[in-house]
């Protein structure tokens, strides 16, 4: 019998899917730029963390000589993107074989992974803290969620400063009570993609908070456990100045990632905010940096850069705790304005400082509309003030990422 013109049927593969001959070489191409991004410590100048090492590169995909790159971190500042990108592609196409390179950012917070019954869906505990008032904690602690959210990242704002509850008006909602869940738990309100819960709804508009340490400590915990957060990469946690009942609570019961101290340059106000950082450092909380809010002014008539409050107290203060000052926002008068720029052109309470005056949408249906402007992550209107804020936020979630991998290890 005559051997048949048929392929053996060990030869033919069928319905097996096979590898394309250079996928092999195309992973060992990868390999080698996720390497030579390592190599060159991307991230390290600009968000004081080397980007692999926070576990900031997501996917690499070589193809044709091209090399698609995901950087897994929200980077709210435009030019830290620009930076990062510019580096990442140069360390890319060192590599052999890579001809050209693509970055695609995308809004992905680590997770140290420690959860507590009352967060199951929280990432990252961020608490902002001051050591005296004044200083502008609470409107850093807004614009820095605002900042996360506009990036993609979910984000809540705590407004735990239980004794001036501020996040209300700096968000502009002007809805006293929340609404609650048929199990009883309250729903934060919503404004410019944050989440937002106050003590500001539960009392009356003008009635004093006077509480010894129990209430504070149980009302902390209600704050945290009776409202519905849902999945959150960041629960941004605006504490009262000082050290106090508060932050007991807080780093006491809850898995806190990570503590940001706002200071302004002077003195008293540098010398307040050390207690504060050594209170975290106590409780085993990572500091993960200094905020230098009020840096500065510059003349709007003469252009001259003024600093009414000094220069160097957080920089000082850096050195001492060995810790990066994580932004310098500048004394800019659109932060204590509550007004548009005369004629108003939405409802009361909701243009607020730097925020509102970009017109950034409030609602998940208002910014998923078509028409929207850009994310705030890719506008370059509101100045030098705006841009601090934003690269703040991007090292604030550098930082945070690697707090994640160091609790990991």
């Amino acid at each position: 019998m005559a051997d048949s013109d048929e392929t053996p049927h060990t030869e033919r593969n069928e319905g097996v899917p096979t590898a394309p001959a250079d996928a092999g070489r195309r992973d060992d191409t990868a390999a080698a730029v996720r390497e030579a991004i390592a190599s060159a410590d991307v991230g390290t100048a600009d968000l004081y963390a080397n980007l692999m090492a926070i576990d900031g590169v997501g996917d690499i995909v070589v193809r044709d000589g091209v090399a698609s790159i995901g950087i897994s971190l929200p980077v709210p500042s435009e030019t830290l993107r620009e930076q990062l990108a510019a580096d990442v592609v140069t360390a890319a196409e060192s590599v052999a074989g890579v001809e050209s390179v693509d970055v695609d950012f995308r809004a992905s917070a680590a997770d140290p992974g420690e959860r507590i019954d009352m967060l199951p869906g929280v990432k990252n505990v961020v608490a902002v803290a001051s050591g005296k008032g004044g200083v502008g904690k609470s409107t850093i602690a807004a614009n820095l969620a605002v900042a996360l959210a506009d990036a993609g990242a979910a984000v809540g704002l705590l407004d735990a400063d239980v004794y001036g509850p501020n996040a209300p008006t700096l968000l502009g909602l002007d809805e006293r009570q929340p609404n609650a869940t048929s199990d009883d738990e309250m729903v934060p309100r919503e404004s410019y993609g944050v989440r937002a819960m106050s003590m500001e709804f539960i009392t009356g508009e003008d009635d004093p908070i006077i509480w010894r340490g129990p209430l504070v400590d149980e009302f902390i915990k209600q704050l945290f456990g009776d409202v519905q957060w849902g999945e959150l990469d960041y629960l941004i946690v605006d504490l009262p100045p000082g050290t106090g009942d508060a932050h007991l609570s807080l780093v006491q019961h809850f898995p806190v990632a990570g503590a940001v101290i706002v200071t302004t340059p002077q003195e008293v106000a540098v010398d307040d905010a050390a207690r504060g950082l050594v209170g975290f450092a106590r409780h085993d909380t990572p500091v993960l940096g200094i905020v230098e809010n009020m840096a500065g002014f510059e003349c709007p008539d003469c252009e001259s850069l003024h600093d009414i409050f000094g220069t160097g107290g957080a920089d000082d203060l850096a050195e001492q705790f060995d810790v990066p000052v994580l932004g310098r926002i500048p004394l800019e008068p659109a932060l204590g304005t509550m007004d548009g720029d005369g004629e108003p052109v939405r409802p009361p309470g909701i243009d607020v400082p730097l925020v509102g005056r970009l017109e950034l949408p409030r609602t998940h249906e208002e910014r998923t509309q078509g028409d929207r402007a850009p994310p705030l992550a890719c506008r370059t209107d509101g100045g030098a003030t705006r841009e601090q804020l934003r690269i703040t936020a991007s090292r604030i979630a550098a930082r945070l990422n690697e707090a994640a991998m160091t609790f990991r290890k």
